[in-house]
């Protein structure tokens, strides 16, 4: 985002907050300085109107409120401003102490209902109109002991009297805060118009509630699912605090959502929100700029805070306003500190520096005229809430810009990781990352494993190490990848997927059973014969296979060490597969399956097939019963296996039940159709050695 749309929108944020309708009633209508008397006869009352005027003071007294009604009142002892501080009034006044203050309103029309809004008077105070008291903020007194402070905002019903005059009087006293006086100005009008300027003041602090906590909501979400990102956290905070310091002033709604809160409790709550703001916007500013703001500053602030919010917590609310301006100082420090950091972001060119400038510009202002307006330098209402809506949509728009490239990155990153995991899917299938509920290669761990029922197919190349020896390593590789990469996709066609390459053969498992491994071993002979067409047109030779398949339980998983894993698959029925692949070498078979396989069939009669015997493989004590699948064999010789299959199985009978003679007679039937028939050939050798007669 470029600084000058960084601009527009701040400014349009600011235009909102300023276009709500005004908290603040219209100017005040014009009063001497030398009398307590305000002529409203020409002023427009259907709208507030602000009671900025000299009022009669009474310093340390308390006149009766009866008194001004009958003209007893003695003489004041001043004609002072309000809202003012009394420290403001000069020499006499004291920060603490009580008063009467007097005012009279005159060019009332009688019978005509006026209204009286009031608030924020420092520290306890009793309005009285027309003699009667019409509003109480806490209990004014002469000691200490005496005085019940309180925050509120009150609207109250007033009427004038026949001659449409209306004698307001004040007592106030000041035990508690660093000095007594107001901030607020009283508004005065129809009391439409007073409920009015009620209403649109609630509703100013609310809207300004709910856009600040609505941020602070979700960057706190944010942080909940990223925690990594502590700008997020501090921001989420920051947005939270001044959420509650919104209702914590001017019209003190917080009292109206809690009435049971006492002044004590509501005046730490407006200081704690103080200080977790200055510490929230110190570790904020850290954690977007950690380069400009050093870690030091940000310790610094936030020790200071706490310092200060212990110091609130547990000592009396004079003492802690006393101590106010020393943590204010302190904020200033701060607040400078944060320029200084976000004008090094500016000039290295930080992403969101000028924006966070800006901001920070807007919220650092309205704090120092609310510092100001603490002070009684300047009298209104509290301005920081509009500079916190700027300040906190501009640094929103910040972290949503952070978050969006961030999420940029993620996708990217993704999508990196997803062409990663695709590319080792040609190294670890992904179907071995299924059975162990993995969706990826970063989430296996060493030692796990899954226990699965599935087919095991072993296929090699014969005398593929005399080709070797009559070729070049680099010829030898050629023919691998080009063998390999006609009959591979077979296994993936009938829905195995090859677990092993194992130099010029591979290990393919099928977690749908026998039935499509042997169909998947008949597709790879029909290839190699597709492949051996090419070989020869070349003028090379052709070459053959041999299948060796069993079925069983299997458990896949993970071995090695934490530096190097590798996925492998432990299980008798891969020792049977492997040792059945070299049973079908020894024997010149095409296909050489176990009986499992066979049992696992649906219609094992669809497939030619001979029974060779029972083979004792390695590693097993009982031996295996195997069979001999022609049915992808060459035309010609499944035909002559055909012919041959009952003399073959006749003499297998013969060869067990000892009757030698017989079996040598029916397996040199079976060599007589086929001459290089491999298993008749053992058999008769085996024959030869029991009577070599």
């Amino acid at each position: 985002m470029s600084i000058k749309k960084a601009v527009s929108l701040v400014a349009a944020i600011l235009a909102v907050a300023s276009a709500w309708p005004s908290p603040s009633p219209s100017p005040s209508p014009s009063s001497s300085p030398s009398s307590a008397v305000v002529d409203l006869t020409a002023v427009d009352l259907t709208e507030a109107v602000r009671l900025d005027a000299s009022w009669a003071i009474y310093w340390n007294r308390f006149v009766d409120p009866a008194a001004f009604e009958v003209g007893e009142a003695p003489l004041p002892d001043a004609y002072v401003p309000m809202p003012a501080l009394w420290t403001s009034y000069g020499p006499g006044f004291d920060s603490v102490g009580y008063a009467t203050l007097q005012l009279s309103l005159v060019g009332l029309e009688p019978g005509r209902r006026y209204g009286l809004k009031a608030s924020a008077f420092q520290s306890a105070a009793s309005l009285y109109a027309g003699g009667r008291l019409v509003q109480a903020h806490g209990r004014p007194a002469r000691t200490a002991a005496d005085e019940e402070p309180a925050w509120r905002s009150l609207v109250s019903p007033l009427e004038a009297d026949e001659t449409g005059r209306l004698e307001l009087v004040l007592h106030v006293s000041n035990f508690s805060d660093r000095s007594g006086g107001t901030h607020a100005s009283l508004a005065f009008g129809d009391l439409a118009a007073v409920a009015r300027e009620r209403e649109r003041a609630v509703a100013y602090e609310l809207f300004m509630c709910g856009a600040i906590l609505v941020m602070g909501a979700y960057y706190l979400g944010l942080f909940a699912f990223r925690r990594k990102e502590r700008a997020a956290l501090w921001f989420g905070l920051l947005c939270v605090t001044l959420a509650v310091r919104v209702l914590l002033y001017d019209e003190f709604y917080l009292v109206s959502i809690f009435p049971s809160l006492g002044f004590r409790t509501l005046f730490a709550l407006g200081y704690l929100s103080f200080t977790a703001a200055v510490a929230c916007v110190a570790a904020f500013v850290r954690a977007t700029f950690p380069g400009e703001f050093p870690r030091w500053a940000t310790i610094g602030a936030v020790a200071a805070s706490a310092a200060y919010a212990l110091f609130v917590i547990v000592a009396p609310t004079r003492l802690t306003s006393l101590a106010l301006p020393a943590f204010q100082a302190c904020a200033l420090a701060v607040g400078l500190a944060c320029a200084v950091a976000i004008a090094l972001a500016v000039a290295r060119k930080r992403p969101g520096a000028g924006l966070f400038g800006l901001g920070f510009l807007a919220i650092f202002g309205t704090a120092v005229y609310d510092i100001f307006v603490t002070a009684g330098v300047v009298h209104g209402a509290f301005a920081s809430q509009v500079g916190m809506l700027a300040f906190l949509f501009a640094l929103s728009l910040i972290l949503t810009r952070r978050y969006a490239g961030a999420f940029s990155a993620a996708e990217a990153l993704s999508d990196d990781l997803a062409r990663v995991n695709k590319s080792m899917e040609r190294f670890v299938p992904k179907e071995f990352l299924g059975f162990l509920k993995k969706r990826s290669l970063e989430e296996i761990e060493l030692g796990d494993s899954s226990s699965e029922e599935m087919a095991v197919l072993f296929v090699d190349v014969r005398s593929f190490s005399r080709m070797a020896e009559d070729s070049t390593p680099e010829a030898t590789f050629s023919f691998i990848n080009e063998y390999l990469a006609r009959v591979g996709p077979a296994v993936r066609d009938h829905g195995g997927f090859i677990d092993k390459y194992l130099g010029d053969g591979f290990m393919a498992l099928f977690p749908g059973g026998a039935e499509p491994a042997l169909r998947c071993a008949l597709d790879v002979q029909a290839r190699v014969a597709a492949y051996n067409l090419e070989r020869e047109a070349q003028g090379r030779k052709p070459i053959r296979v041999g299948v060796g398949m069993h079925a069983g339980r299997l458990m896949l998983g993970t071995i090695g060490e934490s530096r190097r894993m590798d996925g492998t698959v432990v299980s008798d029925a891969v020792n049977v597969a492997s040792r059945l692949e070299g049973v079908s070498k020894e024997y010149g078979l095409g296909i050489a399956a176990s009986e499992c396989v066979l049992k696992e069939l649906s219609d094992p009669t669809a497939f030619r097939m001979r029974f060779i015997g029972k083979v004792r493989v390695k590693g097993k004590v009982e031996p295996v019963s195997v069979f001999d699948i022609y049915e992808g064999d060459p035309d010609e010789l499944r035909s002559r296996k055909d012919l041959t299959r009952a003399a073959f199985e006749r003499g297998i009978e013969a060869f067990h039940e000892h009757r030698l003679g017989d079996a040598r007679t029916l397996f040199s039937q079976v060599l007589a159709t086929i001459p290089d028939d491999g298993a008749a050939l053992r058999y008769l050798n085996a024959i030869g050695e029991r009577d070599p007669a």
